[in-house]
């Protein structure tokens, strides 16, 4: 089965059947913003250290250098809410505060289409929250709740995280009453991806800590009471294997959302396609040169993205892109990714006489941070 991208947003990796809170995925084969708010700006400033200026504790490790579950749930379970919507996709999450005068972390996918937000804290307040922004194609987003003396929850690196690394995971678990369900388990695995039906997640946290439906935007906290992700997905056709967006993935996205803003990302503009998912069929209808052998396929363009606009054409193969080599769809997103919006890029390609040409290309943009 022939799978492909639109460089920039979406690339086939994994099926979804079904999506719930948490989403539940059944896994195949796998194949710059300003603000006047100088609040939010502080609060902004503080995640780019890695500190909210949090009320949360460290959380002092046993003597066998274990988790210590009680200690954990006791520091950041005042940082955690419950979300419940009206007329939303979510119907029930779960979130955590990241400031303490009430900005909130949760899953876009939990307050989706949501006429009215509701949280409620963990001494059992209620308090309706708004809606600063959200990134669906991050599955992040940051609400407001009126107030001040939140607990706010102490952010930790994924970048120092290690597959056997224990866990806890704490949520609205199927929204079962009014204390959240608690979880341990360990890192399964690092740096997973995962295609969902509002797009690709990547730089998950695999962990066997129970994630249910209601989890969602919940966090996972290491064994020193630190946030290192946020609760998003679940698989569905599995037992033990649920996911978080690494911490150090979701910051930037939440400094963000926190002014209000939707972060941008290069986009190239086209629709491609790995050469070694062709078969014979399928390159003569493109018109791929007959000796090409390494390289991406432009199978689609967008009327009136950088790269029409640049002279490419269907059929042809990108095999460079400023420079770095491209042997598959990932490496083009990767590259298109960590590039700039509105600069000039030169593209490699193969044309379908098997000539090959450099062209120069002026990236534009799309709204969210892609997974």
């Amino acid at each position: 089965m022939i799978t492909s991208a639109i460089v920039g947003a979406l690339i086939s990796g994994l099926l979804v059947l079904s999506l719930g809170d948490a989403q539940r995925i059944y896994v195949s084969e796998p194949n710059d913003s300003n603000s006047d708010s100088s609040e939010s700006t502080s609060i902004a400033e503080q995640l780019i250290i890695g500190n909210t200026g949090a009320t949360t504790p460290v959380v002092e490790m046993t003597q066998t250098k274990r988790l210590d579950i009680k200690a954990v749930l006791k520091a950041i379970a005042p940082s955690v809410v419950q979300v419940e919507t009206d007329g939303g996709f979510g119907g029930a999450g779960t979130g955590f505060f990241v400031s303490g005068d009430g900005h909130v972390v949760t899953n876009a996918h939990v307050v989706k289409d949501a006429q009215t937000i509701v949280i409620m804290t963990s001494n059992g307040d209620l308090h309706k929250a708004e809606l600063v922004q959200k990134d669906s194609t991050r599955d992040l987003a940051v609400l407001k709740v009126d107030g001040t003396g939140f607990a706010a929850a102490r952010l930790g690196s994924s970048a120092d995280v290690e597959v056997g690394d224990e866990v806890l995971a704490i949520g609205n678990a199927l929204g079962l009453g009014d204390t959240p369900t608690v979880t341990t388990g360990i890192v399964s695995a690092l740096d997973r991806s995962l295609q969902l039906m509002a797009g690709r997640l990547t730089q998950l946290i695999q962990t066997d800590a129970a994630i249910n439906p209601g989890n969602s935007g919940g966090p996972l906290v290491n064994a020193y009471g630190e946030v290192i992700g946020v609760n998003t997905a679940i698989a569905g056709d599995a037992e033990g294997i649920g996911f978080a967006i690494s911490i150090d993935h979701a910051r930037p996205v939440i400094m963000t959302l926190l002014t209000g803003e939707i972060p941008k990302r290069p986009l190239l503009g086209v629709n491609v396609i790995d050469l070694s998912n062709l078969d014979e069929t399928s390159r003569i209808q493109y018109g791929i040169f007959e000796g090409a052998e390494e390289g991406v396929v432009i199978a689609g363009l967008s009327e009136d993205g950088a790269a029409n606009a640049a002279g490419l054409k269907v059929g042809e193969l990108i095999t460079k892109f400023d420079g770095t080599r491209i042997r598959e769809v990932e490496d083009l997103v990767d590259a298109v990714r960590d590039s700039q919006i509105g600069g000039g890029v030169i593209v490699e390609v193969m044309s379908i006489d098997g000539e090959l040409r450099s062209v120069e290309v002026e990236l534009g943009f799309t709204e969210g941070a892609g997974g």
